[in-house]
């Protein structure tokens, strides 16, 4: 019997229920892949001083930003929704690498995505 069919002789309050823990599930496995990508920004950090890069590359976000849009759509998932979770995702990651790099405050302009 497929997922569906066996959905469509749930309850509706156990079927939300099994939504919910399914949306639960894929939170923790989102969280774990954005622990996976922060470590990256910090290991970017680490490296991008002794190449003269700054925290913040405009090309790449462009990059990054174009390259999620197509996964986005690859998956049937809204390309604004995704850009727009990315955005903020890179504007964090770019605060973090700017305060392990110190370079807070000191007129970096432009987002990078790594």
């Amino acid at each position: 019997m497929t997922r569906r069919a066996e959905a469509a002789k749930l309850d509706p309050r156990d079927e939300m229920a099994d939504v919910r823990a399914t949306i639960d599930a894929l939170d923790d496995e989102l969280v774990a892949l954005l622990a996976r990508r922060q470590r990256q920004i910090e290991r970017a950090a680490a490296v991008k001083p002794g190449l003269g890069i700054s925290a913040r590359v405009p090309e790449r976000v462009d990059e990054v930003l174009a390259r999620v849009a197509e996964a986005a759509r690859r998956e049937g998932m809204s390309a604004d929704l995704a850009q727009a979770l990315w955005r903020a995702l890179i504007e964090w990651s770019i605060a973090h690498e700017e305060q392990l790099m110190g370079e807070r405050d000191h007129g970096r302009t432009g987002p990078s995505a790594d």
